[in-house]
């Protein structure tokens, strides 16, 4: 079973030479999963980054997910797909059944429960907070996250503007666990802060 707290390592807010540095320390912050999610390097510059990466997420035994790109995340342990990215079926099969596959599903429990029946391993819906790094993307009231709760047996982690007081409220309200961007990212000590969130979450469980 994957853990609670999902870091992403977004583009928005580092740069290729930024990613390593802030990956060790969000490991040692005790994050449980860690993301790559750029839009725009190049396929060259994403590969490189990602080998630098996964070196580092195999020491602490982390899974390294590549957003939204299933032919580069066969290198490593898993794939996260939306709804603008390569479909859940053709990214499963490229990755395999032993590795990971995780779907944003935003605001729809519907579309949740059909990714867990087709097999994802995981799925992604939208927090009740505006997002720093996604300004339009849905909002989705806590009444959700409790309805998922009781049909979801895969985990699912609630994401866009997560802090530590958010990540206490949505997992209280029955999300499995978070998934952060510009809470760790933009801290001033990104290890301090993953641990102050993996704190909140597991606190909370």
């Amino acid at each position: 079973m994957l853990g609670r707290l999902y870091v992403i390592l977004d583009d928005t807010y580092l740069t290729p030479r930024d990613i390593p540095k802030v990956a060790q320390k969000v490991l040692k912050g005790g994050a449980d999963v860690l993301q790559i999610r750029s839009k725009r390097w190049s396929r060259e510059v994403l590969l490189k980054v990602a080998d630098e990466v996964y070196s580092l997420t195999k020491d602490y035994g982390v899974p390294l997910i590549i957003n939204d790109y299933p032919d580069i995340a066969v290198r490593y342990d898993g794939v996260h797909v939306g709804a603008e990215d390569t479909p859940y079926s053709i990214a499963r099969e490229i990755l395999g059944k032993d590795r990971i596959v995780g779907v944003s599903c935003y605001g729809s429990l519907e579309t949740a429960v059909r990714m867990q029946e087709e097999g994802a391993d995981y799925v992604a819906l939208s927090s009740p907070y505006p997002s720093p790094t996604k300004p339009e993307k849905d909002i989705a009231p806590l009444r959700l996250l409790r309805e998922a709760s009781q049909v979801l047996r895969i985990p699912f982690y609630v994401i866009g503007g997560i802090d530590e007081n958010r990540a206490k409220e949505v997992v209280r309200a029955g999300a499995y666990g978070v998934a952060v961007v510009s809470a760790i990212l933009k801290a001033e000590d990104p290890e301090e802060a993953t641990r102050r969130l993996r704190d909140a979450v597991y606190s909370s469980a």
